[in-house]
């Protein structure tokens, strides 16, 4: 029985035991069947295959939902069959299906057996061969399975190899003579793709050898008058020269003149044997496309002016004894205009980079960051080169990419980076090319690539972009009041953002008004926030993405007073060690949740908190220790449905202090306020409006918690 089991997909999904059919019903699972099907024999990528079912916004549940598909898969489907093996890998799925058993197998290699004989001068056996290949399609690939982004590049290839199988078909037919069958299927064909001009070529050949010569002119003459009309373009070359030989009669020699019908131009490039190099022959590259991907600059930046000049620096006026490419990194805190700089840069210098100008989101915020792989798959297709000449693995896009960048003047920009490791496969190896990375972290490890750390605009820029924002021109009081919205916004470009689109979308609001809601910081994140621009989105993202002790940190730290403080201060708030708190303070500032000072004549490092992020820790630790935010609703860890802090085993674990001996604790809390980088009290004032008390403080520590037992802060890698 086991011996019975096929896998179709030339067509609609279609499983079967011999006469039993066994298709998955479930949409899901049938998509997941698919995937695994259309990449038989190769390795599935559990981040591809998650992208392919969920797109960009999957649930948490993903991978455990993608778990049960593939149990389902092998319970009901793959248990019974001995000739189809589900083998699981360390990053994903590979099903391995014979080719007697699976069509896409068996038609890939009977097209490869037509065109190779058809190579040799054998059209009969080629004929035979590539029309066994085609009976195997019983309709468009997968018609009835809901595919996504993946898997729809996947039927599309499938297709263009059905049609070039159709035209070798065609080609051999002619060579055979079988023109008069042949001119009704060119005609319905040439109606169903009318811009494939090997099919109007094939047609006016095998109008002409049956005696209509005639209608084979005709057919050229439509072919033109559409492609002028329609595209503002002449017929490819060869397809004139055949209408010239079919002008003059010269059909001496039939099988060249088939020959050239069948060189007619087309996108479709020649698929690659398995004897072949795995990547196009050099000579392609002349004929891809310049690609000109960078997103639309924004009419509305400001500033940046000294910044913009040292890119240009870094990208345009190399050390020309370099033998390296010119890459920048540009990082800084959520929402202070990574990527509007990026663009705004890239878009300047384009005319530097007349080649081209690739451009890919990475998602490093995400949960589920860009797989290079995919992207490189994405560049070798904006720069031309057929999915069939695509390579498999990795190394080779890569090497495959740096190939055609060579000797080429491309700029790349790849936007909200997430790891070195995600970002080397994607640089080019020319001297002439450029990089522009951005990224929430450094990326320090990167060799040869230049640091810009974004900061937060000056009063003056910060009052122009919100000016510019409103659309609203301010004189007299009003300049004032912008002004103060500006300090309150700390100089944030996404804050900024976030007002002056309040301002342009309500025009009868007075800027006083919104000024008055912007001075009270219990409320301040809400008012930043306008359509999809959003203050306290973006530093949930940050703070979601942090482990648990600096999450404990970061929000311990809101209570003390702007404008910096000393690891020592953060220490003894916590009460821990100097050497744990300042490990987690470092990972903060490598996130640029927090910035770094030196200190005034004891060298000590200080670190200084954004006051939109110092509102946005007091308000987590308000949410999950203390308090319920004043006059707000608790909000939720993105995408768990779970109540924030309810994710931490144990609060006061997370928190990282469950308590200390009452008299010590009160003993380092009075440390605080002598300390002289904290003027203005540690407790009495905490910057955002709020009145705080050493009893206040001492509520952080849950009131489950031993006050005689410290728990330290977990170690790095806990």
């Amino acid at each position: 029985m086991a011996e019975r089991m096929h896998f179709r997909i030339l067509g609609p999904l279609w499983v079967a035991d011999g006469v039993l059919e066994l298709t998955p019903t479930a949409p899901k699972v049938r998509q997941v069947l698919a995937f695994l099907l259309v990449r038989s024999g190769k390795l599935v990528q559990v981040d591809e295959l998650i992208d392919e079912l969920w797109g960009d916004e999957p649930p948490s549940s993903a991978m455990t939902t993608l778990q049960t598909y593939i149990y389902k898969l092998r319970k009901e489907l793959l248990e019974r069959c001995t000739s189809a093996q589900l083998q699981t890998r360390v990053s994903g799925y590979l099903l391995d299906v014979s080719a007697e058993r699976g069509d896409i197998l068996r038609f890939e290699r009977l097209a490869h057996e037509g065109r190779t004989a058809l190579e040799e001068g054998d059209p009969a056996r080629a004929a035979e061969r590539l029309t066994e290949a085609l009976a195997l399609w019983r309709g468009p690939a997968l018609t009835d399975v809901a595919v996504g982004e993946i898997l729809s590049a996947h039927v599309t290839r499938l297709e263009e190899e059905r049609l070039r199988t159709l035209e070798l078909r065609i080609t051999a037919d002619l060579e055979l003579g079988r023109h008069q069958q042949l001119v009704s299927e060119l005609k319905m064909l040439v109606s169903e793709h009318p811009l494939n001009e090997r099919f109007h070529a094939h047609l006016m050949m095998a109008l002409h050898q049956s005696g209509r010569r005639y209608e084979a002119l005709e057919a050229y003459r439509r072919l033109r008058r559409m492609l002028v009309d329609e595209l503002g373009m002449e017929p490819s070359t060869s397809v004139q020269q055949l209408h010239q030989n079919l002008l003059s009669s010269d059909v001496a020699e039939k099988n060249a003149t088939v020959r050239t019908a069948v060189s007619a131009s087309s996108t479709v490039a020649p698929s690659t044997t398995p004897d072949s190099p795995s990547g196009p022959a050099p000579g392609r590259f002349e004929t891809l496309l310049v690609p000109a991907q960078l997103p639309p600059d924004i009419y509305d930046f400001v500033g940046r002016k000294s910044v913009l000049e040292r890119v240009h620096q870094y990208l345009v006026r190399p050390d020309e004894e370099s033998t390296a490419v010119r890459a920048v990194c540009i990082s800084g805190m959520p929402g202070v205009g990574k990527t509007a700089l990026a663009l705004r840069a890239g878009h300047a210098e384009r005319a530097e980079f007349p080649d081209g100008q690739l451009y890919a989101d990475l998602r490093g915020t995400s949960k589920h960051p860009a797989d290079p792989y995919r992207v490189l798959e994405d560049f070798a297709r904006a720069i031309g080169i057929p999915p069939s000449e695509i390579p498999e693995s990795i190394q080779e896009r890569s090497k495959l990419f740096r190939t055609w960048c060579m000797g080429r003047r491309v700029l790349v920009v790849l936007d909200n980076a997430h790891s070195p490791a995600q970002v080397k496969p994607l640089l080019p190896a020319s001297p002439n090319c450029a990089v522009i990375v951005t990224s929430r972290s450094g990326l320090y490890s990167l060799p040869g690539v230049r640091h810009l750390e974004l900061e937060e605009m000056d009063e003056d820029e910060a009052v122009r972009l919100l000016v510019t924002v409103s659309g609203r021109g301010h004189s007299g009081p009003m300049v004032r009041e912008a002004e103060q919205a500006a300090r309150l916004c700390a100089g944030l470009p996404l804050a900024l953002r976030c007002v002056g689109s309040r301002l342009a979308g309500m025009r009868s609001w007075p800027i006083a008004k919104l000024v008055a809601r912007l001075q009270d910081p219990r409320g301040r994140l809400d008012v930043l926030s306008f359509a999809d621009l959003d203050v306290r989105s973006r530093l949930e993202t940050a703070y979601w993405a942090l482990d648990p002790p600096a999450r404990s940190i970061f929000r311990l730290i809101s209570l003390l007073p702007p404008p910096d403080f000393s690891a020592t201060t953060a220490a003894l708030l916590a009460g821990n060690e100097t050497d744990e708190v300042e490990t987690q303070l470092l990972r903060l500032a490598d996130c640029h949740l927090l910035a770094m000072t030196d200190g005034v004549g004891d060298g000590e490092i200080r670190y200084r908190m954004h006051e939109l992020v110092r509102i946005y820790a007091r308000e987590r630790l308000d949410l999950e220790f203390l308090e319920p935010v004043p006059g707000g609703v608790a909000r939720d860890e993105p995408g768990t449905g779970h109540r924030g802090g309810k994710d931490l085993g144990h609060r006061g674990k997370d928190l990282g202090h469950r308590g200390t001996d009452l008299g010590r604790r009160q003993k380092d809390l009075g440390y605080l306020k002598e300390d002289p980088g904290n003027t203005g009290g540690a407790l009495e004032h905490r910057g955002d409006g709020h009145e705080r008390s050493e009893s206040d403080l001492l509520r952080a520590t849950p009131e489950c918690a031993d006050p005689r037992e410290p728990i330290p802060l977990p170690s790095i890698g806990a």
